[in-house]
């Protein structure tokens, strides 16, 4: 492998380091993707670093394509992923940006084993173990990212129902009350109780009966 290839992916290494250790520092609330992968791309990006073509067995054409693969590797690890995984870390919890990083490990993982393939029984044992280790987490870390994707598509799919129940039910009440209205603006409007004052009868006035008086009587008149 050449000196400036090494020293690019010593760079990512170094700055996925610092990046991850700055993540920690900060305490996140929700996990970011990038602190599911970032361990699983330093390993390879360091087992890529240490791979010495000219230490391997083998013709020109294993050598060429190796490091084809090689270089393959270095572009996703400093162009593609790395704003795959910002966009990711801004919308923890969105699935798309997730699915996004995870269709992007599975292409790196089937590059990577590609090189782990020819390594076998060509490459020196450090080196092949450093690509047989690289390989194994960048699986353990897609697979990770995947079961995050299952929890989190669950959730929001949990959270969906939930107000759809809520839009239902309010849908519900809005209808009932606007029956009601209905109901109460159609029914004829009650009839007004009048009450009737009572009458009190006036007592007749009570009048006292007249006094009357006898005529005077003549006496009759004395007889000669």
């Amino acid at each position: 492998m050449s000196l400036r290839t090494f020293a690019l992916l010593s760079v990512f290494v170094l700055g996925g380091i610092a990046t991850a250790t700055a993540q920690d520092a900060a305490g996140d609330a929700a996990q970011k993707p990038t602190s599911l992968v970032q361990p699983a791309l330093n390993k390879v990006a360091q087992a890529g670093s240490n791979v010495d073509l000219n230490k391997w067995k083998g013709g020109n054409g294993l050598r060429g394509e190796v490091d084809a693969n090689l270089a393959s590797v270095q572009k996703d690890l400093q162009n593609t992923l790395p704003p795959l995984l910002a966009d990711s870390d801004k919308a923890p919890d969105s699935v798309p940006a997730s699915l996004r990083i995870l269709l992007n490990l599975d292409a790196l993982y089937n590059v990577l084993l590609r090189i782990q393939i020819a390594g076998k029984g060509n490459a020196p044992r450090d080196q092949a173990e450093g690509l047989d280790g690289a390989l194994a987490s960048l699986d353990g870390a897609r697979r990770s990212l995947g079961e995050r994707i299952i929890s989190s598509s669950a959730a929001q799919d949990k959270k969906i129902s939930q107000l759809q129940a809520t839009v239902q039910q309010q849908n519900a009440q809005i209808a009932a009350a606007q029956q009601a209205a209905a109901a109460a603006a159609a029914a004829p409007p009650p009839a007004k109780t009048t009450t009737k004052k009572k009458t009190v009868k006036k007592k007749p006035a009570t009048t006292t009966p007249a006094t009357t008086t006898a005529p005077a009587t003549t006496p009759p008149a004395a007889t000669k």
